[in-house]
């Protein structure tokens, strides 16, 4: 990488090749100025690089992906400006580097220790993956790059889902903002039946989610699609879902509370994250408007997923509605 300068033009015509432009800062991205990062450019991804004494982040890395050749100066001048609007500034200058074809993955993907939660055990392809009955082992190469979500985000996701399937089956499952697709993945890999279809609206996540599905051996039981949140015709025909991840931001999944609701299943189960605990009862409260009910939520700080249920609808005739036997339940119960 080189620090200001114009980057070095790449030999020779390689059209699958990306520019990547690097920055760092040293307080915590809000989630309004990721979305406009990401509206920017093809892909924008943020993680932390130092820690302090009690291994909370002190200084967060931001990689953005172009096609196109950036003209750095001018690129430099918007990002300071969207910066200082969220009262933020660079640590340090801009990194700028051309990726060829067979480096933009792998100059992607973030070197971190392997992640157990519940049955699951995300990991790269150079981990030793413990064996043990019931141990969901998923490969991801990608780490957090892609939206795949800032790994408490993630986490949380597969908590919540790791209770739920001491519940329940879930043969229709969507992915919704996949990133990594490592939900959809999650899914199919813990139950032989399930089918699902993860979504991104950025294509360079579901080039990345195609292969994390291909390497998990589930690809003939997940769909990748590009699309815009539930527009694509194919995410309606595959469902109702008797489950929705939709690990994004707060604004989007207020926005989509409707169309999830819609392509909910009765009965059906959302998990919502990306949000941060401050949002929580704004995002609740836009998906109570739309019949769905919270029966869990999981917290890791400053980050919480909601566990939401669409009610089922009263029998016939009724004159009643039943009580919801999931309403205010815990996961981890049975009924």
């Amino acid at each position: 990488m080189i620090a200001h300068g114009g980057p070095a033009v790449p030999a020779g015509n390689d059209p699958d090749g990306l520019w990547q432009v690097v920055f760092f800062l040293d307080a915590p991205p809000p989630p309004a100025l990721l979305e406009a990062l990401e509206e920017g450019s093809l892909s924008a991804s943020v993680f932390g690089t130092e820690v302090d004494e009690e291994d909370d982040p002190v200084r967060w890395r931001v990689d953005l992906l172009y096609k196109e050749r950036p003209q750095i100066p001018l690129l430099q001048a918007a990002l300071d400006a969207l910066l200082a609007a969220h009262g933020l500034a660079r640590d340090g200058s801009l990194e700028v580097a051309w990726l060829p074809h067979q480096d933009w993955l792998a100059a992607v993907r973030l070197v971190r220790p392997p992640l157990r939660v519940g049955r699951f055990f995300v990991h790269g392809e150079a981990d030793p993956v413990p064996r043990g009955p019931g141990l969901v082992p998923l490969l991801i190469e990608a780490g957090l790059a892609f939206g795949s979500g800032e790994h408490q985000t993630t986490a949380a996701c597969l908590e919540a889902f790791d209770a739920l399937l001491r519940r329940r089956r879930f043969p229709r499952v969507l992915d919704m903002g996949c990133g990594s697709a490592i939900l959809a993945i999650a899914a199919c890999r813990a139950d032989r039946h399930s089918r699902a279809v993860a979504v991104d609206n950025d294509p360079l996540a579901v080039r990345v989610a195609a292969e994390n599905v291909r390497r998990n051996h589930v690809a003939g039981r997940v769909i990748t699609l590009v699309a815009e949140g539930y527009a694509d015709p194919a995410i309606r025909r595959a469902g109702p879902y008797d489950l929705i991840f939709a690990n994004i931001l707060a604004d989007p999944l207020i926005a989509m509370a409707g169309d999830l609701r819609r392509h909910l299943a009765p009965g059906g189960v959302a998990v919502l994250s990306g949000l941060l605990e401050r949002q929580a009862t704004a995002v609740l409260a836009a998906h109570r408007a739309h019949g769905l009910r919270e029966i869990a939520r999981i917290e890791r700080q400053p980050w919480v997923a909601l566990v939401l249920r669409r009610l089922r609808p009263p029998p016939a005739g009724s004159r009643r509605r039943a009580a919801d036997p999931e309403q205010n339940s815990s996961l981890a119960g049975d009924h």
